[in-house]
């Protein structure tokens, strides 16, 4: 029995404290799914096109010449007073053009290589944007530039520490399940309906 009850307060407390980030996983990827905010046409235009609107030009000193474009782009970031996660660098011999990234804002940036000003415009998203941005970070895109704000890091490993807490706290409700002769049998049903669900999806994605 005491080897259950330890078991027990591991799942429990383990459950407790996963339950924010599945809440915010949970309702993004409703979001996502339904399309109830249209995030993907107005990410793309976004970021694909260097917005016309200026809020206001900062004058920079200019990085060093032998630098990445990445640590280039966070050189100038410093000196702006921007922080966030630069989501992608283009650069040409006059211009760099840097979206950045963070809950409830995107920020389009324009740095004139030439005069050394940089074109800010910044726009505030919703609620709904800023947990589509947590479901969406770090994520597998811009492998080569991405966690590259202190941040997203943290946010990053926070989310590997709780899909190891949901592998964990599965194995110890199986192994609690067991102790519990009478509900065997519908915990049986319910693993079965899992794994078919599982196979089927699996079939699915093969054809």
């Amino acid at each position: 029995m005491k080897f259950y009850k330890i078991f027990k307060d591991i799942h429990f407390h383990t459950g407790l404290f996963i339950s924010p980030f599945i809440l915010i996983f949970s309702i993004s990827a409703l979001i996502l799914n339904h399309h109830f905010v249209d995030w993907q046409e107005d990410w793309q235009e976004w970021y694909f096109s260097a917005n016309p609107k200026v809020d206001e030009g900062v004058k920079f000193n200019f990085p060093a010449p032998d630098k990445t474009d990445l640590d280039y782009a966070k050189d100038i970031l410093k000196q702006i007073n921007i922080s966030g996660e630069i989501a992608g660098v283009f650069r040409d011999s006059i211009k760099m053009y840097m979206p950045v990234t963070k809950p409830g804002y995107r920020i389009s940036i324009k740095a004139d290589l030439t005069s050394g000003i940089a074109y800010i415009h910044s726009e505030q998203t919703n609620l709904w944007k800023k947990l589509i941005w947590l479901h969406k970070m770090p994520g597998p895109h811009n492998a080569n530039i991405r966690g590259n704000w202190m941040y997203t890091k943290i946010w990053g490993s926070l989310v590997d520490l709780f899909v190891i807490c949901i592998l964990f706290s599965s194995i110890t409700g199986i192994v609690l399940w067991c102790f519990f002769k009478e509900e065997r049998t519908y915990g049986l049903i319910a693993l079965f309906i899992g794994l078919v669900s599982i196979v089927l999806l699996i079939i699915g994605l093969k054809n």
